[in-house]
């Protein structure tokens, strides 16, 4: 639940597959984690030919690189890689370029008046999760964390949603796949037309801002601190895309989970604090798994030389189940204590929407348990096909 900019750096030569991690074979789209354990035991800090870059699937190693910024940079054109001006926003700039952005980021979130807006997001889940838990069966993901995390991140931004017609489906689909560009090139230009989409709309929503909301402030503010108006229309458009991609993945991602884990799924309907179970939830199905980073000089990492101009890939999926980290990885544990999961990123990238996707998932959870809705599958998931971004694109459900 970070930013979603990432994407996997390519090579100029095509290597078709690793042996211990290809990121888009069914089997590791379908459950990764098998992977990272390969891969972290044989090396922490692994040089991986196809992404041409080091993965990194120990915690210790993910949240050094994280919180670096001065050695490990988002901005690639500090190794000499361009960036299309499309991508250059909040979460593709570093310091000091990133900080007035930051700050602005920060004040606008300072407006919010969150608890009214959870009150809201309260009511509008209670009657349409309700509804559905009513009808017995349903598709989690599709009838209901699709259209809720919508209708909180266009809340919180203070616009009415988009209309969620073809068009705008498949250009979400192609900015998505985008984000895996790395493993295949031919997903870059159709995620870069999308993004040119999006900012349309971004730009019409400044250029006319309903009142109340983020949009109204950062209309009012945005000349502030010398922020550029194309870097800032980027990274409203990716808060907003990450705003109601990210925590859907999360919602399906956060219910699959309890499902297959009963004893979580029983503790929960039987009280344990929702706060804790969310960052639990967070440190064991947080949908980000891949977030890239250019190596700004020589260093090393884990012990492992690290070259100026090579790219590390923090997996903090996997980061987020090394066991040297978390006992008992595997296993929901939903009064862990402590926590500190890697779920909404450390350093001057650390996840500037993280307390409205604590907000959204304390909401459904409480709304779960106050119906004590004890759920059981009722099909088999399907997975979206992203190494980058893991989720579900249906998650079929029934009342046990």
């Amino acid at each position: 639940m970070t930013d979603t900019a990432v994407q996997w750096p390519a090579r100029q030569e095509r290597v078709l597959s690793d042996p211990l991690f290809d990121p888009l074979s069914e089997a590791v789209l379908a459950d990764p984690y098998p992977a990272y354990v390969r891969m972290r035991d044989h090396a922490r800090v692994y040089w991986h030919d196809q992404l041409n870059s080091w993965v990194l699937t120990g915690h210790a190693e993910c949240q050094e690189v994280l919180r670096d910024s001065d050695r490990f940079g988002t901005d690639f054109r500090r190794i000499g890689i361009a960036t299309p001006p499309t991508l250059l926003s909040l979460q593709t700039l570093d310091p000091p370029d990133h900080t007035p952005l930051r700050h602005l980021g920060l004040a606008t979130m300072r407006t919010l008046d969150l608890p009214a807006i959870e009150a809201a997001l309260s009511g509008i889940a209670t009657e349409r999760l309700g509804g559905l838990l009513d009808r017995g069966s349903f598709d989690f993901v599709a009838d209901f964390s699709d259209w809720f995390t919508m209708a909180a991140i266009t809340a919180v931004l203070g616009v009415t949603p988009p209309t969620e017609d073809e068009t705008f489906h498949r250009l979400n689909r192609e900015l998505d796949a985008s984000m895996d560009s790395g493993v295949d090139a031919e997903l870059e230009g159709p995620g870069l037309r999308a993004r040119q989409h999006f900012n349309a709309l971004v730009e019409s929503w400044l250029d006319d801002p309903p009142p109340g909301g983020a949009i109204e402030y950062l209309a009012e503010h945005q000349q502030e601190g010398g922020v550029e108006k194309a870097v800032l229309v980027n990274s409203i458009r990716a808060f907003f895309h990450a705003g109601f991609e990210v925590p859907s993945r999360f919602l399906g991602n956060a219910v699959a989970a309890l499902i297959r884990q009963p004893a979580a799924m029983a503790a929960l309907l039987h009280g344990a604090p929702i706060d804790p179970a969310v960052e639990e939830l967070v440190r064991f199905g947080g949908p980000v798994h891949a977030l890239s980073r250019a190596c700004t000089q020589d260093t090393t990492l884990g012990g492992t030389p690290i070259e100026r101009g090579q790219i590390v890939i923090a997996m903090i999926g996997a980061g987020d189940r090394d066991p040297l980290a978390f006992p008992d990885p595997d296993v929901l544990h939903l009064d862990r204590d402590p926590n500190p999961h890697l779920g909404f990123g450390r350093g001057s990238h650390s996840c500037l929407g993280s307390m409205v996707g604590r907000l959204e998932a304390r909401v459904v959870l409480s709304v779960l348990t106050s119906r004590n809705a004890l759920l059981r599958l009722d099909g088999e998931p399907v997975v979206r096909p992203s190494a980058t971004l893991r989720g579900l694109r249906n998650l079929p459900v029934a009342r046990a």
